[in-house]
């Protein structure tokens, strides 16, 4: 092992991926809390739905968004915590199903909203990693992300593991079945990511680098682009395959980096037209997902091979976490205390 890839194996971060296997064992083992909050929300008439997250869950929380709008049919909002916290403006809820996700479960503005919509008659469920956080002790009911104390100021476990929660949650409340393997895929997918990242060794010099995914796959995307800025310094902005051809394109120059989240299971013929196009600018090219379409010349930085979009977006999640570490560790940072932050991120 190289003198870089012992440093990266050192931080905290870096552990804290590793524990992903581990958790999806758990929470496949304790199902059938899951399984009743589901069969609560099934038995009701919701008329709207809301997902309520700030920074990483707020990433998170798009995966749900995506997951209830595609496997249940119910389109879903985004909420607006300033709309309380800022405006102190009252919102009809009557009816609604508010979901917040937040590892700490502690931000201001998170407990103000789901407070306010609470009293407007929301139902409310929670997704915390601290079942005592004033976020779950207001929730109807709480979810237990199951990961432990998390130390790392950048997230990683628990990104994940709200990821598969919220698929889990709706596997239960679609009757879809979950594949077989995660938890050994999740180890195989860690451990394989881990010399492809090293390989790519000019990845951490770059200081032009665009993220793009879709569907399933933008939440992963927009945190990639978080997790870079966060631990590497380096402002890495991230869009849509789709809403990068409406303008954003623009700015791309022969030279840029470019990393597509694309997971197996993905019809590649909805990110199709943006790849050719960026394949003209520019050749430093990057692939998280899977490697079926990376072109000679380009980079297959790691992913989940099950052929399910959704859980395979669920398994890349740790990719772009060690992806992050490496390129951190490599300009001689530390990812574990990024300068500014705090784990706990308290906004009104």
């Amino acid at each position: 092992m190289s003198t870089l890839a012992n440093r990266a194996s050192e931080t905290t971060m870096y552990r804290e991926i590793h524990e992903f296997p581990r958790i999806i064992d758990s929470a496949l083992s304790n199902l059938s809390q899951i399984q009743e909050i589901a069969e609560i929300l099934k038995e009701k008439d919701f008329s709207t739905v809301q997902v309520l997250g700030r920074g990483t869950s707020g990433n998170a929380s798009l995966f749900l968004k995506y997951l209830i709008e595609v496997k249940l049919g119910v389109l879903v909002a985004d909420a607006s915590p300033s709309t309380t916290s800022i405006y102190n403006s009252p919102i009809a809820m009557r009816n609604n199903l508010l979901i917040g996700m937040s590892q700490s479960g502690k931000s201001t503005d998170l407990v103000e909203f789901a407070r306010t919509a609470i009293q407007s008659g929301a139902f409310f469920i929670a997704m915390t990693n601290d079942a005592q956080s004033p976020l779950a002790q207001l929730a109807d009911h709480h979810i237990d992300l199951g990961v432990g104390p998390e130390l790392a100021v950048a997230a990683t476990k628990s990104y994940s593991s709200e990821l598969l929660h919220a698929q889990l949650l709706v596997d239960a409340m679609s009757g879809e079945i979950t594949p077989d393997g995660l938890a050994k895929e999740s180890a195989r997918v860690i451990d394989d990511a881990l010399g492809r990242i090293i390989a790519a060794t000019d990845l951490h010099v770059a200081t032009d680098i665009v993220v793009l995914g879709r569907g399933y796959s933008l939440a992963n995307a927009l945190e990639l682009s978080l997790k870079i800025k966060e631990t590497s310094l380096v402002n890495v902005p991230a869009n849509s395959t789709a809403e990068y051809l409406h303008g954003p394109i623009a700015a791309l120059k022969e030279g840029s980096s470019v990393i597509f989240l694309s997971p197996t299971g993905q019809d590649y013929e909805v990110i199709a037209p943006t790849v050719e196009r960026v394949r003209g600018i520019t050749s430093k090219i990057y692939w998280i997902g899977s490697s079926e379409h990376c072109a000679p010349g380009e980079i297959f930085l790691g992913g989940s091979s099950i052929n399910h979009e959704s859980y395979s977006a669920v398994l890349d999640s740790t990719v772009l976490q060690l992806v992050a570490n490496h390129c951190a560790v490599a300009k001689g940072l530390n990812p574990d205390a990024p300068q500014g932050l705090n784990k706990v991120t308290l906004t009104r």
